[in-house]
């Protein structure tokens, strides 16, 4: 992914799936991270991670 000021945007967090799912149900589910651009430093919240799906609501992600 590009950031509008042409920068790479890198991961720094990753969405967990919720405890209560099972094995299977965590593989299928879409999880959401952070991106922070290298080169402006914009961070963009709750962007699509797994599966190139539409971008969800905000949901809370784990720094890596």
């Amino acid at each position: 992914m590009f950031c509008d000021c042409g920068g790479l945007l890198f991961v720094i967090g990753i969405e967990e799936p919720p405890a209560h799912l099972s094995k299977t149900e965590k593989l299928l589910y879409k999880r959401v991270c952070d991106v922070q651009c290298h080169k402006c430093g914009k961070v963009l919240y709750s962007q699509p991670y797994d599966e190139g799906t539409t971008i969800n609501s905000f949901r809370p992600t784990k720094k890596i």
